[in-house]
């Protein structure tokens, strides 16, 4: 979830843990990564990511683009899985680029989770065979997306496979894995 989800769902419970979190992670260091929790590394890392960029986040492609392979892995895979499982593939789709998605998919895999990598394919492939255009990001795009049957049902195949601690434990091991790419290298 990032700070703009808040903002549009009028949910405001936890927007205030959420930015502490934001805050508290912004400056993670390296050797923090092996005491933080399964529940919690993930938020850590993306958190750090998003500490890097503006606070419109309008240099946000740039900021992951320029970030080590393990690092995009997992803020994509993060990202596009709460994007599908707040509004489905749909809205994943009209707020967040098609390559973003594709990036997602490899980020699944390479964690250890590929069956979610799979449904994301299929997606894309419904995405791309439909020829459906979202540049303009009018309200009629939204629709045209989140009223596609097969994006329904891949929908729920999502939710289905994805358990959320399952994949907190294999960011954490991922992250671990890789940890010279995560947090800022400090006196560890």
């Amino acid at each position: 979830m990032s700070k703009f989800d808040f903002l549009t769902s009028g949910e405001l419970n936890g927007a205030e843990e959420f930015l502490e979190k934001q805050k508290r992670y912004a400056n993670l260091k390296r050797g923090e990564l092996e005491n933080i929790t399964e529940n919690e590394i993930v938020t850590a890392v993306t958190s750090w990511i998003e500490g890097k960029f503006s606070e419109d986040w309008s240099d946000m492609g740039r900021v992951i683009n320029s970030l080590p392979t393990p690092c995009i892995n997992v803020y994509c895979a993060d990202y596009v899985a709460k994007e599908i499982l707040s509004g489905g593939f749909g809205q994943a789709f009209f707020n967040t680029s098609r390559d973003f998605i594709g990036i997602a998919a490899d980020g699944f895999r390479a964690i250890g989770y590929a069956k979610l990598g799979d449904i994301i394919e299929q997606a894309l492939k419904v995405h791309y065979d439909s020829g459906k255009k979202t540049a303009e990001r009018g309200i009629e795009d939204f629709f045209a997306l989140a009223e596609n049957d097969d994006y329904r049902t891949l929908d729920k195949d999502f939710k289905r496979v994805f358990d959320g601690g399952k994949f907190c434990r294999l960011a954490r091991e991922y992250i671990l894995k890789y940890k010279k790419y995560f947090g800022n290298c400090g006196f560890d």
